[in-house]
């Protein structure tokens, strides 16, 4: 069954007048092509719609069944069209990760809905690796995530610029130190589990130069690795977005390794066979302006 909306629109229009010639006028069709159109519609239900008294057409209980459908059905495609000409709701679906999605999109965000107050974000925050998974399977419109794209089917345009901190409590025997690599090699480290971006950056950073680190502990974000650090149970690397207010508070010491290389760039992450709508092409540009402001910041300091 393929009714079409041409279809319902002469059935409505018909039961509207009570004739089929002022209902083709009114459509601005040929009286054969109103009727053929009605006739189509009722041999396509298999029952008839109207009762022919005369030249009149009164709708029968099929017909008055169905109005009401057709005319929600009319009503609704209606506003479709109106709402592509006076501009779509924007509703983005975006996946970040833990660092962008804790440290960086919250601000994002509601610059965003701020420029567009008739606006939805459905945000949702996992590893680099489910972001990836969420954008292949069309589950999100576009990705943020804290390591490099190695998927040939994802565009992945580089963002900002981060930095990573191997850090320890304050009481740690490493606090504010240098140490051998021997010192690293034995210490307990606190890892970000497999799949996230923070975890490939630290190990491609440390693992070069201890081999295996002697991982105790795994743990799904920076916030939980910053309370077992709080305890002194080990040393761990994250963001200095992250970390940077207890830095500076004290509460935890950096550990420095200057032979290491922990600068990251974040991506912006879409399918490339993802038609990026006139919201998602702002909310990607607001993102570059985020990288332009922070890349004048540096510049400045």
């Amino acid at each position: 069954m393929h009714i079409t909306l041409r279809q319902l629109e002469v059935f409505v229009a018909i039961a509207r007048s009570g004739s089929g010639t002022a209902a083709a006028n009114q459509l601005a069709l040929s009286q054969s092509a109103a009727s053929s159109a009605l006739s189509d519609l009722e041999n396509q239900l298999g029952e008839p719609l109207f009762n022919r008294i005369g030249k009149r057409l009164q709708l029968n209980e099929n017909g008055r069944y169905l109005l009401p459908k057709a005319e929600a059905l009319l009503e609704g495609a209606n506003d479709i069209e109106q709402s592509f000409k006076t501009g779509v709701p924007i509703r983005l679906r975006l996946y970040a990760s833990m660092t962008i999605g804790n440290d960086v999109l919250p601000g994002l965000a509601a610059q965003f809905l701020r420029q567009e107050p008739d606006s939805r974000l459905e945000i949702a925050i996992g590893n680099s690796q489910d972001v990836t998974e969420a954008l292949l399977s069309f589950r999100a419109d576009f990705g943020l995530i804290e390591a490099p794209c190695h998927d040939s089917r994802l565009v992945a345009e580089p963002w900002l610029h981060d930095q990573m901190q191997l850090f320890c409590h304050t009481s740690h025997p490493l606090a504010n130190t240098t140490p051998e690599l021997s010192q690293l090699k034995q210490a307990a480290w606190i890892l970000r589990e497999p799949g996230s971006g923070s975890r490939e950056v630290t190990e491609a950073a440390f693992a070069p130069h201890l081999g295996v680190l002697n991982s105790v502990l795994e743990l799904g974000s920076a916030e939980a690795i910053m309370r077992a650090v709080s305890t002194s149970l080990g040393i761990a690397c994250v963001s200095e977005r992250a970390i940077h207010d207890k830095l500076l508070s004290g509460e935890f010491a950096p550990i420095h390794t200057p032979w290491a290389q922990l600068s990251r760039r974040f991506y912006l992450v879409y399918h490339q066979e993802k038609i990026l709508s006139g919201g998602l092409r702002r909310f990607r540009e607001l993102c570059r302006m985020r990288l332009m402001e922070e890349s004048k910041g540096v510049e400045s300091t």
